[in-house]
């Protein structure tokens, strides 16, 4: 599923090639005809991600809602664009190039009102502005449930999907087992600020790559994916050697070292020196 990095990346890319131009729409699919032919050649306002829901503002007040669910899926034509697939739900046209949209569970046409109570049942989006860590402590600290299911729960903090958590938890020293309430406020701040470097680090670059650079390969590199990653996917840890603990967790792939992850709870300071590879 993409991750919050990417629906931002997305807003900025519409934003550059689709704001305040009139834009042509139409649904290939026909899934999505009818609204796509009430915005047909009206003027596009702006993109804006909060969390994983994207939305298109257009004249008119008409509001467009994305959520891409785990295959959806927007891919960019520079002009001129290739015949559309059938299995196109959205495709906005410039004299430039085309965007369309392909597979998401949701793509509908609706009222502020509506978006007002979609983002009502949403936490705190680390790569907004407005995002305010405090919202999410104080659901943080009132849930029995682990901190590493709770990261994956988009009333709590939005945008955060699987990846993001397993290398969030590795680099702050926290176990993914650790009852959610009972992580201190400087660990939460410290958890929070994390997730919030490593989602504008994969903005920026278009990828998520948590690793700082310069570090030493992983020891294992030659037979692990990924060696942007610290612990996602691994089967040893890069930094002590141990071997990397795999279960189930929010029906995902959960990874943790248990020795720089233990379940007791660790003094930040600790967890910051395990973050800067100094622990």
């Amino acid at each position: 599923m993409p991750e919050g990095n990417t629906l931002h990346r997305f807003a900025r890319e519409h934003n550059r090639h689709l704001a305040g131009r009139r834009v042509r729409a139409s649904s290939p699919q026909g899934r999505f005809a009818r609204a796509a032919r009430r915005l047909d050649r009206r003027l596009f306002l702006r993109a804006e991600a909060y969390g994983k829901h994207l939305f298109h503002f257009w004249e008119g007040g008409r509001i467009v809602h994305v959520h891409l669910g785990m295959a959806g899926d927007f891919t960019r034509f520079e002009s001129p664009a290739p015949v559309p697939r059938p299995t196109v739900r959205l495709r906005l046209s410039t004299p430039a190039g085309a965007i369309d949209l392909i597979g998401p569970p949701t793509c509908e046409l609706i009222s502020e009102r509506k978006r007002r109570t979609i983002l009502a049942r949403l936490g705190p989006d680390p790569l907004r502005a407005d995002a305010d860590p405090d919202l999410a402590w104080e659901r943080v600290r009132r849930t029995k449930r682990p901190i590493g299911d709770v990261l994956l729960d988009q009333r709590v903090i939005s945008g955060v999907g699987n990846i993001f958590r397993n290398e969030a938890l590795y680099r702050t020293g926290i176990h993914p087992l650790r009852p959610a309430r009972r992580l201190s406020r400087a660990e939460w701040d410290a958890l929070w600020e994390e997730i919030r470097t490593m989602m504008r680090r994969a903005l920026a670059r278009g990828r998520i790559a948590t690793v700082e650079r310069g570090e030493a390969p992983h020891p294992g590199a030659a037979g692990e994916p990924r060696d942007s990653l610290y612990v996602y996917r691994h089967r040893v840890c890069r930094r002590c050697g141990s071997p990397v603990r795999e279960f189930p967790l929010s029906g995902r792939r959960m990874f943790a070292c248990e020795s720089c992850q233990p379940r007791r709870r660790r003094a930040v300071s600790a967890g910051r020196a395990v973050a800067r590879g100094i622990a």
